[in-house]
């Protein structure tokens, strides 16, 4: 693939040109400030004060001469990887005018923190929801992301009022621009992909009011999916676990909620109401509840007995015009389409009925964002419940047209690989985020011997976009040696989320993993928030480090040459061994208090050892006399042996 820059260069002559709108000058954070600017009009507690389009000059041009030291590669080396999850309103969101408000983050202000991201080797961007999301039904004060409106839309918000005075451009050509300048820095830019369902006012609604299910509208306060005697918390819907599922007392009350689509209800008053919605501008879906007394479900998880709340803003599309043949025995007669915990997972309970109009539209905007954006590839949201023919046509058409494409499975679990990867997705998220929820030597050592095997790359990371964040369960000690136990991982792909690099606590959603007890904080996915871009303490220098060390080794930590070494009391410990040479990862688990690590245990006879790399701040740990390193709490170090024999 050609390297383009002329959507950046374009960029580049209009703030050039000072042909941006009157603008008074921004504070932006000291950090973000890669490109060396140093007509700097005042500058205090990590923020520097610009003449933005000055500014914008000198970070285009920066961005543009750094580009020269990357050769752009088609297909990424996921060995090789490091991603970067962003939710752009967030992520580049600061109060800009020293008004004491926080203005959102935008496609432009993102492209500032690019160079910053490459110290960090980041080589794969993947993009929270970025489309136009509802105002109805409001989580926050400004809404989730995943309530998405339109999936042929963007975020009015992410547009940026400095490009104002720029001739025929569109938000879509920002996103574009963006898109044009990771690529310049051999970025890869993943989208999140919204399919499985949309907001409860969806633009689909007005002419496909089938695509969803519909309840009765009195039964929307406490609606919740039926609880399930008999099962666990947090079990799966398993086709043996059908007959207790419809026969619990609750869940025949739950199926009679649900009512028949509003063109089938009274298709007369239905024409009524979208001419009227139409003339007026009114919105539709409070049109339908105030007439018709009916409104879209909720969605909900697809795991029976699962503690998180439904979700009010958004709602399942209906995949399938027909319930599973294997659930119709349990069903009363006449029963109107109904979502459960069997029909969310169509993957496994497929119809025989494919909703094939609906199916073409989902492929269809997917294409019209590779296209329109020219990105390389996307993270399916819930894309595990999906049915595997709608996902194999998508990704056909999808490789189609990007070869190359990263397809990233949302599902939660390692032991799914081998159905991930036979479906065509060559990432997904596994069950990291899950495991560093309770970090113990025992629990680690049975994640970490999984891992050689799999068939498919995961997120090596202690926290992702919907945890709490890692420094919220053990501080910046914590964050750091889980930081480089999840660097050299077989088959991982280290993971980070927007924020992570200064430590920030605040977390971006708690829908798993939540160590909150369901507090109701602010979070990044429903409120106005942004980072601690002006700590003084950052994960930079050990990313960097951590970085150089992986590739000086890359021969050496093969999934091949790691294995499990024996744990020292609280210090847990792998290795890669090959050709004589040895590296190993050692980590103290213990919050509280110090642990002896003896190197000869680690292979037998050796006790000299170079210590390349600790994870505290401040100073080498020396290597005694007797072969044995004193670890702190929360202490990673990594070492390296060459084996004399």
């Amino acid at each position: 693939m050609i390297r383009h820059n002329h959507r950046v260069n374009r960029m580049l002559d209009y703030f050039a040109d000072c042909r941006v709108p009157n603008t008074e000058p921004i504070w932006i954070p000291a950090l973000w400030n890669e490109c060396g600017y140093v007509s700097t009009l005042d500058s205090k507690d990590g923020e520097i004060l610009v003449e933005p389009a000055r500014f914008m000059v000198k970070h285009l041009q920066y961005l543009l001469e750094l580009s020269s030291d990357y050769a752009h590669i088609d297909q990424a080396d996921l060995d090789d990887s490091v991603i970067y999850c962003s939710l752009l309103r967030y992520t580049s969101a600061w109060d800009y005018t020293h008004t004491g408000n926080i203005q959102s983050g935008t496609f432009l202000k993102f492209m500032i923190l690019l160079p910053m991201l490459k110290k960090m080797n980041v080589n794969i961007l993947y993009l929270l929801p970025v489309t136009r999301y509802s105002n109805l039904n409001l989580k926050g004060d400004i809404g989730s992301p995943y309530a998405v409106y339109s999936l042929f839309d963007l975020d009015e918000n992410l547009h940026d009022p400095l490009l104002d005075g720029m001739e025929n451009l569109t938000i879509h050509d920002e996103l574009a621009t963006l898109v044009e300048a990771c690529h310049l820095l051999d970025i890869k830019v993943v989208l999140d992909l919204i399919p499985r369902v949309g907001a409860r006012d969806n633009v689909f609604l007005a002419e496909h009011p089938d695509w969803f299910y519909w309840i009765d509208l009195n039964a929307l306060p406490g609606f919740q999916p039926p609880h399930i005697d008999g099962l666990e918390f947090f079990s799966e819907c398993t086709p043996d676990r059908l007959e207790t599922i419809y026969r619990s007392t609750e869940t025949l009350p739950f199926l009679n909620q649900f009512r028949l689509p509003p063109n089938e209800l009274d298709p007369d008053l239905w024409n009524d109401l979208k001419k009227r919605a139409l003339e007026s501008g009114e919105s539709l879906l409070p049109l339908i509840e105030q007439e018709m007394g009916i409104t879209p479900a909720p969605a909900h998880s697809d795991w029976i007995n699962d503690v998180q709340p439904i979700w009010t803003d958004i709602a399942f599309f209906r995949l399938y015009k027909d319930p599973s043949p294997l659930v119709r025995p349990y069903l009363p007669e006449g029963q109107p389409p109904y979502v459960l915990f069997d029909t969310i997972k169509c993957n496994i309970y497929p119809g025989e009925e494919p909703n094939r109009e609906l199916w073409d539209t989902l492929i269809e905007a997917a294409c019209f964002q590779l296209k329109t954006y020219n990105i390389d590839g996307f993270r399916v949201d819930i894309g595990h419940t999906l049915p595997v023919p709608l996902l194999q046509s998508m990704f056909k058409v999808i490789k189609d047209i990007q070869p190359a494409a990263i397809l990233i499975s949302e599902d939660l679990f390692n032991r799914n690989h081998r159905e991930a990867a036979k479906t065509g997705y060559n990432v997904m998220l596994g069950s990291g985020w899950n495991i560093m929820t309770d970090i113990r030597v025992e629990r680690l050592q049975d994640y970490l011997r999984e891992l050689p095997e799999l068939q498919i790359h995961v997120f090596a990371c202690s926290e992702t976009a919907d945890t709490p964040r890692i420094t919220s369960r053990g501080g910046t000690e914590l964050a750091r040696l889980m930081t480089v136990f999840n660097y050299f991982l077989p088959n991982g792909i280290p993971y980070l989320t927007t924020g992570m690099e200064v430590y920030e606590e605040q977390p971006l959603n708690c829908g798993l993993g939540d160590n909150t007890g369901g507090a109701d904080i602010p979070k990044a996915f429903f409120n106005t928030m942004a980072i601690n871009w002006a700590s003084e303490s950052t994960l930079l220098p050990l990313l960097e480090q951590l970085q150089q060390m992986k590739r000086q080794h890359a021969n050496l930590l093969k999934p091949a040459n790691f294995y499990l070494s024996d744990s020292q009391g609280d210090i847990l410990i792998y290795s890669y061994y090959w050709k004589d040479e040895l590296f190993s990862a050692c980590f103290n688990l213990n919050p509280d208090q110090e642990q002896t690590l003896r190197t000869e245990l680690i292979y037998p006879g050796q006790k000299k050892t170079s210590l390349l790399l600790e994870s505290e701040q401040g100073g080498w740990n020396r290597l005694s006399s007797e072969g044995t390193y004193e670890m702190r709490p929360y202490q990673a170090l990594v070492l390296f042996t060459e084996i004399i024999k």
